[in-house]
């Protein structure tokens, strides 16, 4: 018997943690990169809800956007259940990322330029290039709001895991409700930019962690399991709503109040938390999962923030509407593998710089936590 429990054991570290929020992390990124291929290039006029005179593949989209655009919101919400834990290894590795893809941002370019026949011609100075790298954060090539909001919740996640710790049941419903008047009533009933900006925020990524880390600390695995049906039923009940409403505001049936495309929008924020305990309900370990989950955020940001829309918008309503469909998300599908192999390509080539911090740097780094951790106990 002790045999076998050592097996599994075995068996479970070298699978790893559970893979459905990996699956979950997954399935963010692919249906973002589907809305990006769709309001960028090929249906640009779904975003400001303008179908009327295209035919029924705009309309399908526009419909379903309420299942493809729920990625943000999941993608914050495990963070949320998880809880967001700002060691050095995760700042570094957050750094990383971004560096490298600020480094690959020129080198496209120049690609790009020698495609249209301008020859290799550097778009940008080689310090440009040099300090944009070394300070990727804000100063760098990629400008996405994003990554600056995640990296904020990052850094103001300690504050907000000692609340979540501390706060009994009835403490945190209070607070989610003050949140959701600020975000949702405020936000995005009557758009009031500086409380939240349609969802494209700081103050939306911390409402979502707080939602998070009470759908982790008050519904337990087995609620979660029994109503995964439920779950399912109710956020298709919900997308549906938000599709019946966004159809009536693109056939100018005015909707009031009624931001479709905006993250704190109701109907968007209530279908990404039901998809997200219905993904949360299946258990399973899967090591490939696991892998290619690893790479999501390098999948965003190449597709978000370094490759362009152009060289497909010449192709948006060319073909019949099945093949227009076909198209899109034969393109997302080829783009979200070639992306997965590019994020591997930077894993490898960022190894030396892993051994040099494991060896030199995370000695010194774990002796200033511990400096500033014993200054203050004192």
């Amino acid at each position: 018997m002790k045999k076998e429990i050592k097996q599994c054991r075995n068996m479970n570290n070298r699978l790893g943690r559970e893979s459905n929020a990996e699956l979950l992390r997954i399935i963010c990124i692919f249906i973002i990169l589907l809305h990006h291929f769709c309001v960028h290039a090929l249906y640009p006029e779904v975003l400001p809800l303008d179908i009327i005179d295209k035919g029924w593949d705009s309309h399908l989209l526009l419909f379903i956007h309420a299942f493809l655009y729920i990625g943000v919101n999941c993608f914050v919400l495990i963070s949320g259940w998880y809880g967001i834990k700002p060691k050095w290894r995760s700042f570094v590795n957050l750094y990383l990322i971004y560096a490298f893809y600020n480094l690959l941002h020129p080198f496209l370019d120049i690609a790009r330029g020698f495609i249209q026949g301008d020859g290799f011609m550097l778009p940008y100075s080689l310090h440009d290039i040099v300090m944009h790298t070394i300070f990727p954060f804000g100063y760098g090539f990629l400008h996405l709001w994003f990554m600056d909001c995640y990296l904020g919740l990052f850094l103001m996640a300690p504050m907000l895991n000692i609340a979540i710790k501390n706060m009994n049941k009835a403490q945190y419903e209070y607070v989610l409700l003050l949140l959701s008047i600020a975000n949702v009533y405020f936000g995005d009933f009557w758009s009031r930019g500086l409380i939240n900006s349609y969802g494209f925020s700081l103050a939306n990524f911390i409402y979502l962690y707080i939602i998070g880390g009470y759908l982790h600390k008050y519904i337990t695995i087995e609620i979660i399991n029994k109503n995964r049906w439920r779950w399912f039923s109710i956020y298709c009940v919900y997308g549906l709503l938000w599709g019946i409403c966004s159809m009536l505001s693109a056939y100018h049936i005015k909707v009031p109040h009624w931001n479709a495309f905006a993250y704190n929008n109701l109907f968007l924020l209530l279908t990404a938390i039901f998809f997200f305990l219905f993904m949360m309900s299946w258990h399973f370990k899967n090591r490939f999962v696991n892998y290619i989950a690893a790479s999501m955020l390098g999948v965003y940001m190449l597709n978000a923030g370094v490759v362009k829309y152009e060289f497909i918008s010449p192709y948006s309503h060319k073909f019949t509407p099945i093949t227009q469909l076909t198209l899109w998300i034969g393109i997302s599908v080829g783009f979200f593998i070639v992306a997965v192999g590019v994020d591997q390509i930077r894993i490898f080539l960022t190894k030396p710089i892993w051994l040099i911090y494991n060896r030199y740097i995370e000695n010194i780094l774990s002796k200033i936590s511990e400096k500033f951790n014993c200054a203050k106990s004192e």
